[in-house]
């Protein structure tokens, strides 16, 4: 049997700490890739902050309009220190915002740097702290501290280190949540500038796009769609028209009844705006609501005549919002219908040309005030 040395033990010991402390770190690029959402990540990045530093506690603080918010935290009371504020240039994540270094303070009670504010509101007790800057190229955003080394220890500059690099994970998710977002965003300006384009071949339906995207999502809130689907709704109601560019701008603005002729060319904007986008990944869960939203439950509808369940969920839903739309619209050839007798004609035409549990998702929706019609929102505007 091999018997080791005291000094070969020790060799050993901090080769295995090095390789779990290795490991964490690249569990913390891991964790960067395994989700979008932001509050998601920084979370479990302090727990793996407060486990490689041995702390009580880890959070993350960011600068926003002038001051320093908790957005994350493990450890100690993290639901509390949420809820806490501190100035720009407060305490030591204040000090180390201005001086953009890292910090290491064995015992708080002697530093001035340290403000009690955040101790005060969460009942925490900080005993001593590390921190460092939390950056993104050379601009400081914000801070990640670790407080209160466990087992009576104190932290060290091997503590700073692997803090500093878990700081860099942070940034990076932080700066791929914020280019997400503004990606996000240029995409649903550019959804939108497309529904309007639309809308501009039609007086009469202006705005009415940005409706049926908020009576949708009321529709699917009420149902307890995820999240994922609810952007994907979104984008389905505000595309649902868009087949309307391949109807001729005649058929669109004639103000009396359409011709046999004319009303198969507007049946047509279904299957064309569907075609039309088939192409664009990003948009593949949203096609079906805009294919098969002039479908009827009972089967007679358009283009594909499906009957039931088996028109997809998002088309059930849009169907609903766009014909409660259109009822309580005003038209050339006729007067538009109060909400109430809308509701009506709607409820009456459940399980014929429309899902019941999509009818009773609007009618729930509509009486806690979430829905507003055209007519009633020109009301409110007078």
């Amino acid at each position: 049997m091999v018997k080791r040395n005291a000094g070969t033990s020790r060799k050993v010991h901090g080769l295995d700490k090095e390789i779990s402390e290795l490991k964490k770190i690249l569990r913390s690029v891991e964790l960067i890739n395994s989700s979008i959402k932001l509050d998601t990540v920084l979370e479990d990045l302090m727990g793996v902050a407060k486990d490689i530093t041995e702390s009580e506690a880890a959070s993350v603080l960011l600068l926003e309009e002038g001051r320093l918010c908790f957005i994350a935290a493990s450890g100690g009371r993290d639901s509390a220190i949420k809820k806490v504020y501190l100035d720009k240039k407060e305490g030591v994540a204040g000090w180390i915002i201005e001086n953009k270094k890292p910090v290491l303070i064995r015992d708080v009670s002697r530093d001035a740097r340290f403000s009690s504010r955040a101790d005060r509101q969460s009942g925490f007790k900080t005993r001593s702290i590390i921190g460092v800057p939390l950056k993104i190229e050379d601009e400081v955003i914000g801070v990640v501290e670790a407080v209160n080394k466990r087992n009576k220890k104190e932290f060290g500059n091997n503590d700073i280190r692997l803090l500093s690099s878990l700081s860099a994970s942070a940034a990076m998710a932080i700066n791929k949540a914020r280019l997400y977002r503004d990606l996000n965003d240029l995409f649903l300006a550019t959804i939108r500038a497309m529904a309007n384009a639309i809308e501009a071949k039609d007086p009469y339906t202006r705005g009415h796009s940005e409706r049926i995207r908020d009576f949708s999502m009321v529709i699917a809130r009420e149902m307890g769609l995820s999240e994922q689907e609810l952007k994907d709704i979104e984008i389905s109601a505000l595309l649902h028209d868009v087949g309307k560019i391949g109807v001729p701008e005649a058929v669109l603005s004639k103000q009396g009844k359409l011709t046999e002729t004319e009303a198969w060319e507007m049946m047509k904007h279904p299957a064309i705006g569907s075609e039309m986008l088939c192409g664009i990944k990003q948009l593949k869960n949203a096609i079906p609501g805009i294919r098969h939203h002039q479908e009827r439950y009972d089967g007679k509808g358009y283009p594909d005549r499906l009957k039931g369940r088996d028109i997809p969920l998002f088309a059930r839903i849009i169907a609903v919002a766009d014909t409660f739309d259109a009822m309580t619209s005003d038209r050339p050839y006729r007067s538009a219908l109060s909400d109430l007798e809308a509701i009506k004609e709607i409820e009456l035409c459940a399980g014929i040309q429309f899902d019941g549990a999509c009818v009773d998702a609007f009618v729930s929706g509509y009486k806690k005030g979430a829905i507003t019609s055209q007519k009633m929102r020109q009301t409110v505007g007078k």
